[in-house]
């Protein structure tokens, strides 16, 4: 079983570390910025040592001078590895205070009259060569700091460490508060896929025509929004035609259940079982159930995003197969079928259900009409290509498009289920065409147009 995990958490683990990489990526770039000043880096550096001094510095009404230093800065100036040295003069070039890890004073360096620091000068002292510059203090005393082994990388990194409290005392905030608005700006983006799974949760039963509203929803959710809807929308077609289909048997299995149930009875109390009509009434009621699972399942293909059994098929001949199927009624009416189609006429359809459209028309005109049956194939191109099929027969018109709903009759008396014609439309429909009876015909007329094109 896989896991579950947080989209969410993935979104801030992600958004930190590109924050945190990003955050490294300027480390790195501070650290070659600093190796890259070169010698300005050397001289920022002592400026630095000047400053750090100066501001320990403490001078007494007799011209005493001290410093005062953390232990931490006190540790540079003590002890035999120490790199870095400082030496006081007093106006007359003489040596007042020297760094205890000096046993000579460093060589004068002259500063500016005018304040501010000397240029950086390479000098001789006790360790060896050392990097020196001077600052005036204390009205005329003059501040010599001095660094031994002045290689660029342990500058570099001396500069870092200086500033690092300074970095840190305005990076660690500013790093909590991108924290918090990440937090904030994640919760803010899904908060539509929320509000998405709220509306999912409400679809139900009682809710069937609930759905997942797409406004607002991102980019990238949309599609999956709008294949939920269209799941839901084709499930609550599927399950309003259960509902149909229970309550139709219901109430059509009604009256012929009734019947037989009836004539079981007598059958009982007489002791005569009338079996050529308990098998009418068996054959009628399986027709009946039989015809409305057929409607149920075309009526359920209607909105099929991907129909079953689609192919190319050739119209004139599954009129002539529909045709061959009803030929024996036909010929024992005494009655004639006569086929004008051409040789091809191809679309894209379900051809079961084509063959089936085709013979329910064909049994009515046998069954409601009179005399010949003509059955029509044409192709037309206006207003969109497809083919209209015909059938007509020599009886009255009849001119009512009520007669395909279901349960519609045009003679109630008629043995009939009611259920051919609207079987009809919807294998029409289905197939993104039309059926109707023919407006102004001197005979009964039904027309059928298929367009060639998959629906």
């Amino acid at each position: 079983m896989r896991r579950s995990y947080s989209l969410r958490r993935r979104l801030v683990a992600a958004m930190s570390l590109t924050f945190l990489l990003g955050l490294g990526g300027a480390m790195v770039y501070y650290y070659f910025e600093a190796y890259a000043v070169g010698a300005a880096l050397d001289e920022r550096t002592l400026q630095s040592q000047a400053r750090e001094l100066t501001a320990g510095m403490t001078a007494s009404a007799d011209g005493t001078i001290a410093f005062h230093l953390p232990p931490m800065l006190a540790r540079l100036y003590q002890g035999a590895e120490s790199t870095s040295f400082y030496t006081v003069f007093d106006p007359a070039g003489r040596g007042m205070l020297r760094s205890p890890n000096l046993t000579l004073d460093l060589p004068l360096v002259e500063a500016p009259a005018t304040g501010g620091y000397s240029e950086m000068r390479f000098i001789d002292a006790e360790p060896g060569q050392v990097a020196a510059l001077s600052v005036r203090i204390n009205q005329g005393d003059t501040l010599v700091v001095g660094r031994a082994k002045p290689d660029e990388d342990a500058l570099a990194f001396t500069l870092i460490e200086e500033e690092l409290e300074g970095f840190f005392i305005v990076m660690v905030p500013f790093v909590l508060l991108s924290l918090l608005i990440i937090w904030q700006i994640t919760q803010w983006s899904l908060r539509p896929v929320a509000r998405a799974s709220e509306e999912a949760m409400a679809i139900g039963p009682g809710n069937a025509s609930g759905r997942i509203a797409v406004e607002g929803l991102p980019d990238e959710i949309r599609p999956l929004a709008d294949a939920a809807n269209g799941a839901v929308e084709r499930l609550a077609r599927a399950y309003a035609v259960e509902k149909r289909l229970t309550a139709d048997a219901a109430h059509e299995l009604r009256t012929p259940l009734a019947v037989l149930n009836l004539r079981l009875q007598q059958g009982r109390m007489t002791g005569v079982v009338d079996w050529p009509r308990l098998e009418h009434e068996i054959a009628t009621l399986n027709k009946l159930v039989n015809q409305l699972l057929d409607l149920a399942r075309k009526e359920s293909a209607e909105h099929d995003a991907s129909p079953v059994g689609t192919t190319l098929v050739n119209l004139s001949r599954i009129v002539r197969e529909a045709a061959a199927m009803v030929l024996p009624l036909v010929e024992q009416a005494g009655r004639t079928i006569d086929i004008v189609e051409p040789t091809e006429a191809h679309l894209r359809g379900q051809p079961d259900d084509l063959r089936d459209m085709f013979r329910n028309l064909i049994e009515n005109a046998l069954h409601h009409g009179r005399g010949r049956i003509a059955v029509r194939v044409q192709p037309v191109h206006t207003p969109a290509h497809g083919f209209v099929v015909e059938i007509e027969d020599e009886g009255t018109a009849v001119i009512d498009d009520a007669l395909f709903t279901r349960f519609r009759k045009g003679n109630p008396a008629s043995s009939g289920t009611g259920l051919g014609l609207a079987i009809v439309r919807q294998v029409a429909r289905n197939h993104g065409g039309e059926v109707a009876f023919v407006a102004g015909a001197v005979h009964t007329c039904v027309r059928v147009f298929l367009p060639t094109g998959q629906r």
